[in-house]
């Protein structure tokens, strides 16, 4: 058992997108890690896609989100569940908080291919 202190996080930026990895293996996770992040109002992740689920929990604001081809709305305490191999891109429309969750290791792509190093899996 582990306790990673949120003054250990490290924050990384990127597009409006501010987010820090509180369960990687780094920390000590074995088998899911963690991410928690806030967007600022107005801004978009990359569409990209994971060969593995991802689970967001919206804990602030509001926007949307496109699967595939389809659009879903979020507000505060909702959670999107993101399939395997789907692309997707989420618009925060306000300034938006979140935690995600999705195993260990899964692969991140862009739409041409290119696989991501996200510096908060680290």
């Amino acid at each position: 058992m582990f306790v990673f202190r949120n003054d250990q996080n490290q924050i990384h930026s990127l597009h409006g997108n501010h987010i820090a990895g509180v369960a990687t293996p780094t920390s000590g996770a074995q088998q899911v890690e963690m991410w928690r992040g806030r967007m600022d109002a107005n801004s978009a992740t990359p569409p990209h896609s994971h060969d593995t689920e991802e689970v967001v929990l919206f804990l602030k604001g509001s926007g949307r989100a496109t699967v595939a081809d389809r659009e879903l709305r979020y507000q505060a305490g909702d959670t999107l569940v993101l399939p395997p191999a789907q692309m997707h891109q989420i618009f925060a429309e306000t300034e938006s908080e979140f935690v995600s969750a999705l195993p260990i290791g899964g692969t991140v792509k862009l739409p041409d291919g290119v696989v991501l190093d996200l510096p908060w899996r680290r």
